[in-house]
């Protein structure tokens, strides 16, 4: 459990790709995650997400099979056996005028407790949405906002100085460490 301030928690709270498969995420952790993330504001109070857990090894397996894992690093195919995550949370909308604005809000609140908590997960937008509606079994209306992927983190994450108009592709160096560069402040601020 980290007693991080939360400016230090945010900075730690990045996309991990890679976890350690012999620590699993209990299922009751990915519950809690949820019982914070409903908490969340949303758009004209709708609270129009749904979330999907799974953490069992068979389901984990299908839901793998349906993610894209980081496009910036070309030669890497995602996480191999013993790296791979231990539990998602699958973030179903339903009806509602802003439920990606919900999800957004949501996923973060739930890297962040999971961060918090000492795990680690990436929030992934990119995957086969078919073939994972069928994996899980949704019906139709049950449309994927996004997916969690959650675990004990197994890699280091260095956060690098951006300079603005430079490359914001992030790498990985020999050595394993994960790699994100980030803009200064003043880079960010208009006037």
């Amino acid at each position: 459990m980290s007693t991080a301030p939360f400016s230090e928690l945010v900075k730690q709270a990045r996309s991990i790709r890679r976890f350690i498969e012999a620590d699993p995420i209990p299922a009751g952790e990915l519950h809690r995650l949820v019982d914070i993330a409903r908490f969340v504001p949303s758009a004209s109070n709708e609270q129009s997400l749904r979330y999907r857990l799974v953490s069992e090894p068979a389901e984990r397996a299908q839901v793998f099979a349906c993610l894209r894992w980081a496009s910036a690093l070309k030669r890497w195919a995602g996480p191999g056996e013993g790296e791979r995550p231990t539990g998602y949370i699958v973030i179903v909308k339903g009806r509602g005028r802003h439920v990606g604005h919900d999800a957004g809000i949501a996923a973060q609140t739930i890297l962040l407790a999971a961060t918090e908590a000492g795990y680690g997960a990436c929030i992934m937008d990119a995957m086969d949405r078919n073939a994972l509606q069928r994996a899980l079994r949704l019906v139709p209306e049950k449309e994927i906002e996004l997916v969690l992927a959650l675990g004990r983190p197994a890699e280091k994450i260095a956060l690098e100085e951006l300079v603005l108009g430079g490359s914001s592709s992030y790498w990985r160096t020999t050595d394993q460490v994960h790699h994100v560069p980030k803009l200064r402040l003043a880079d960010v601020l208009i006037s």
